[in-house]
């Protein structure tokens, strides 16, 4: 099948597999082992869940660990945490059943908080866009006989290709056929980058592209 490039752009995140964007954090929350593993694996895939399923506190995990200041986007005590400035600009885009959900942090004492505002991300919106033939960055997921991709490393900017229904419905997504990676609309990096909150995403550019009948 044969494509073209249309004259429009979505981007994508590996965000979710910098290992400096990963504190150490314990949660509230007294769910068993099997429960934990159910709600990390909706949450990789971009399923929507009960806010039950997230805390509403994390504390720092070590006494031997200091941290005096997070990120506006990390992860931590089992999900991703974001300041409140940048759910303030999530929250003027659409994000469908993906959840904001309100989380204290605080330190190892459980009593000093972090100063500001935080909420859980829970992504619970997926497309089914990706198109594998036209991304030459991406490659098939080992060890699994599923149609499962592994993103770009983000190097190169148009490594991934999504059609145009990328283009439609809500702002930040994951694909169901890639894991670790998610993706924003232009407008949502445009807004994030005026408000100097794109950095630790290091977004990368998709290609939009069309099939020729």
């Amino acid at each position: 099948m044969s494509y073209r490039t249309l004259d429009a752009r979505v981007w994508a995140t590996n965000c979710l597999t910098d290992p400096r964007l990963i504190y150490s954090f314990k949660n509230n929350l007294l769910q068993d082992k099997q429960e934990l593993i159910e709600t990390i694996d909706h949450l990789e895939r971009g399923e929507p869940q009960p806010a039950d399923r997230f805390p509403s506190e994390m504390y720092i995990a070590s006494q031997y660990v200091e941290v005096k200041k997070v990120p506006d986007i990390f992860k931590g005590g089992g999900g991703w945490v974001v300041s409140g400035r940048f759910a303030e600009v999530l929250r003027r885009f659409e994000l469908g059943q993906t959840g904001l959900y309100p989380v204290k942090l605080f330190h190892h004492d459980r009593k000093t908080p972090f100063e500001g505002e935080y909420f859980v991300l829970a992504f619970g919106e997926t497309k089914d866009t990706f198109v594998p033939e036209e991304s030459s960055e991406a490659s098939k997921a080992p060890f699994t006989k599923k149609d499962i991709w592994k993103p770009s490393l983000g190097r190169e900017n148009d490594g991934l290709a999504l059609n145009s229904g990328a283009l439609k419905g809500v702002d930040l997504w994951m694909e169901t056929k890639m894991r670790k990676v998610f993706f924003l609309s232009d407008r949502l990096v445009e807004a994030l980058k005026a408000e100097k909150l794109s950095q630790k995403l290091r977004p990368y550019r998709c290609r939009i592209v069309s099939n020729l009948h």
